[in-house]
């Protein structure tokens, strides 16, 4: 992965920067960063076509075209983070750090003892190219799909999925939504989303097998009344990650090989205002979503998908908490391995906007007038990411019900 380096100075303070930018696998990055004077925020863009690429000014920023006097170095990524040390370091390569963790997920490269991969193949393998630009593909072929007359359009979007992804696997293939939403969400979270999907579908296929007629009925009740209203959820929450995709990337790599060491690392680029409502939203979304596994759990135990130990479906759905809506099958490691991420308190301050920044922390109270608690902001992030593959896997598991 090259890296693009520019001059530039704030507007505000006349702070001198050297940038020092990852190119990623995205055509646009945008990265926001605190001046180290004024602490006024900066953002730039990045424009790619990979390998050729240029800064260009966002706010608060004149790029130009030589170094300023007494410069601070800058360092920024798109799907990497820092240490504390390189942040700002002339010579800083986090892929050099990163390769090793990678390269033993990687599908196309054989897994050798000290093997040295390039890092323009890592990019390529581990991340999805315009990302981004692609889910609206994805949702685009389901949104088509709703409409009557739409086949030739649906169609044609599944071949212009398939042949942007034939561009870096050469074998990809797929024939309908379902497949298209499976490969790019397997692609995007490999190898956490197989790691909770497989277990899940496992358990899933079991009942559907050992209790059939609890299971039709639950099928039946899923798609007259719960389908619909999940699917515009879905769509709604993607596409809000998407929007903040290149925030969210640079701490994706831990989330994805379930690497907990995230609280010591540093992203370049802090685009807060963004994002400090995301975590809120996903764990509202995640837990509605539980209905799901909470019914599946009931016909598992013996029971009808409606009804649970000590109350009813619907008092489940009206009365039960977010926080709660684990419980009834917490026993149940498949479906309870989806809760991993989640924080009661951290949902209420994000979901209430009770939350800030202040350098590398990240401030809130549970439902505004709570105790102040702190988690560091690379922290958040990865909790951000871990919550999407959550919602991501059961997806792709909502999508599986009601299969012959």
């Amino acid at each position: 992965m090259a890296v693009l380096r520019g001059y530039a100075h704030c507007e505000i303070c006349a702070e001198n920067y050297i940038l020092r930018a990852g190119v990623g696998t995205e055509k646009y990055q945008s990265h926001t960063f605190d001046c180290k004077s004024c602490g006024i925020p900066i953002s730039v863009i990045v424009r790619a076509n990979p390998p050729s690429a240029h800064f260009e000014p966002e706010e608060n920023v004149i790029i130009d075209d030589s170094e300023g006097e007494n410069a601070v170095v800058l360092n920024l990524h798109p799907f990497f983070a820092f240490d504390s040390k390189e942040i700002h370091a002339l010579l800083a390569f986090p892929s050099l750090l990163y390769c090793p963790k990678i390269a033993p997920y990687l599908r196309l490269v054989p897994q050798e003892k000290n093997l040295v991969i390039p890092t323009h193949d890592i990019a390529l393998q581990f991340f999805v190219p315009n990302a981004s630009n692609l889910w609206n593909t994805v949702k685009n072929i389901f949104l088509l799909e709703e409409r009557v007359g739409q086949n030739k359009r649906v169609i044609k979007a599944i071949e212009h999925y398939e042949k942007q992804r034939q561009k870096y696997f050469t074998e990809t293939k797929v024939c309908n939504s379902k497949e298209v939403a499976f490969n790019f969400f397997d692609s995007l979270f490999y190898p956490r989303f197989e790691k909770l999907l497989d277990p899940a579908i496992e358990l899933i296929y079991a009942i559907k097998r050992d209790y059939q007629q609890g299971f039709a009925e639950f099928c039946e009740f899923y798609s007259n009344h719960i389908k619909a209203q999940h699917s515009r959820q879905y769509f709604s929450i993607f596409s809000d990650y998407f929007k903040i995709y290149n925030q969210l990337s640079q701490m994706v790599v831990h989330s994805r090989i379930g690497d907990e060491d995230v609280d010591d690392k540093i992203v370049g680029s802090k685009s807060f205002e963004a994002v400090k409502l995301y975590y809120g939203q996903a764990y509202e979304s995640l837990t509605s979503f539980f209905v799901i596994f909470a019914c599946l759990n009931n016909i598992l135990v013996g029971r009808s998908y409606d009804q649970f130990q000590s109350m009813t479906l619907n008092k489940y759905m009206k009365d039960v908490s977010k926080e709660k809506k684990a419980n009834p099958f917490e026993q149940t490691q498949p479906f309870y391995a989806f809760t991993d991420g989640l924080d009661s308190t951290l949902r209420n301050g994000s979901h209430h906007a009770s939350i800030w920044r202040n350098g590398e922390k990240v401030f809130y109270r549970s439902g505004g007038t709570g105790t102040q608690r702190e988690i560091t902001y690379s922290r958040y992030l990865h909790l951000c990411n871990k919550l999407t593959i959550s919602l991501a896997v059961l997806f792709i598991i909502e999508l599986k019900l009601g299969e012959d």
